[in-house]
């Protein structure tokens, strides 16, 4: 999977819905979270959907790199970067003499399922904060982006030595599939469209797409998501309906990798922004759609009919149908049922598992008292980021929605204070 959100590419975080909604939720203030080791804290919903459990801890040593088991790196395999700078509440002073994002040193961490980690490099306190935004299709390489100003330089580690090298982009770039030689650049232009380009790692341009009106569709919005092979990609128009970017029935293009364009795909939620977040199953996109409501879809790549995997969600915070939701960007399917990551209030996010009706149900994750955003799936597990909501991850967690157990796999207590800056899980070879 390789999807390009033009919002939180940055910050690896969720796709483009994530930051609306949850910026809409609010930032400027926070009750108590962190992945710990006592009961959850927070109110149980009416409806939770599981009971109070105690979570499992799983402390394992630390390695260097080169003590990964490279047979064994793929699916459910993270990657994760700790800081020593420790998240707080907004109201929450920092303790005399703690680290700060200036005096920071920075590691980057490829993490088992299990719990064995493995530093791979360094960002001492020079290299300031990159952010992680990709990994190769191949599992090779991460992908980090460092600004200073307004210029723009994407970071290619070699996650087998460490060995780094760097190039100067326009503004997002992410690892062209399939291989990761190349990079796709994408740059806001204002009024203008969006462009989309393929460099090489040397920065040489290889090939701009045509994005301004692909094929009347519309203009090229940022958001676009690459076949596995890299033969195809599924780009997003603008659809803002307004005079610069009018409402129109196609938001999304499908282009070859040679820039022709291969189809449009209709719209399937009515006067709506959809944007594909990543494969559901090969050939299918999971698609967010927004407008009036929100609501997330299977669309099939080869212009079959859509199929809605949520209803319509409001947003409003009065619908029994989605409890306390507030916008879903993403969803992952287990033999358990369907989850979502959800935004909460406050700037907080919690875990819903999809209901019979297409509505949502909170689901509590033991030892996450406040703040718990879904980054994906590790087997049968999720992969949870426990913190104190906007301001900050504590804790890397993986929870079992079967037997209601959540195991702490970087961050506290496993390391003494801190905080968790990025999670990227193995790419997906749907």
């Amino acid at each position: 999977m390789k999807h390009v959100s033009t919002l939180v590419v940055w910050r690896a975080s969720v796709s483009i819905a994530a930051s609306v909604v949850l910026l809409v939720a609010g930032c400027s203030s926070s009750s108590s979270s962190t992945a710990s080791q006592s009961s959850p804290g927070s109110p149980t919903p009416s409806a939770s959907v599981t009971p109070a459990a105690t979570p499992a801890v799983d402390q394992r040593a630390e390695r260097g790199i080169a003590d990964v088991p490279w047979p064994q790196v793929g699916p459910g395999w993270m990657l994760a970067v700790w800081t020593p700078v420790t998240p707080h509440k907004p109201d929450d002073q920092p303790v005399p003499g703690e680290p700060t994002p200036e005096t920071a040193t920075n590691v980057l961490y490829l993490v088992s399922p299990a719990g064995d980690r493995y530093s791979i490099t360094e960002f001492p306190p020079a290299d300031g904060m990159p952010g992680l935004v990709d990994w190769s299709a191949d599992g090779s390489h991460a992908l980090f982006r460092s600004v200073h100003g307004f210029d723009f330089t994407a970071i290619s580690i070699d996650l087998h030595t460490g060995a780094r090298s760097s190039v100067p982009v326009d503004e997002n770039a992410a690892y062209a599939s399939p291989d990761g030689k190349a990079l796709l650049v994408t740059d806001f232009g204002g009024d203008e469209s969006a462009t989309l380009k393929r460099i090489d790692m040397a920065g040489n341009e290889q090939l701009v797409y045509p994005t301004k009106d692909l094929g009347g569709a519309g203009r090229f919005g940022g958001d676009y998501l690459q076949t596995p092979d890299g033969t195809q990609l599924v780009l997003a128009t603008e659809n803002l309906g307004n005079d610069i970017a009018p409402r129109t029935d196609n938001s999304l293009v499908v282009i070859s990798n040679d820039g022709s364009i291969a189809r449009t795909l209709p719209t399937p939620m009515p006067e709506a922004k959809c944007t594909p977040v990543r494969w559901w199953t090969p050939g299918v996109i999971l698609t967010h759609c927004g407008g009036a409501g929100e609501q997330l879809w299977k669309v099939p790549l080869d212009g079959g009919k859509p199929s809605a995997l949520t209803g319509v969600n409001t947003r409003e915070g009065n619908d029994p149908h989605f409890e306390d939701n507030l916008g879903n960007w993403d969803a992952y399917e287990l033999p358990s049922g369907t989850f979502l990551p959800t935004a909460g209030g406050c700037g907080t996010a919690f875990v819903s598992r999809l209901t019979p009706d297409g509505g949502t149900q909170r689901v509590d994750i033991p030892g996450v008292s406040d703040s718990a955003e879904l980054r994906g799936v590790s087997g049968d597990k999720l992969v949870i980021l426990g913190g104190v909501g906007c301001n900050g991850a504590t804790s890397l967690v993986t929870y079992d929605p079967v037997t209601n157990t959540s195991n702490v796999l970087l961050g506290a207590p496993i390391t003494k204070g801190g905080g968790i800056e990025y999670v990227l899980l193995y790419p997906s070879g749907k």
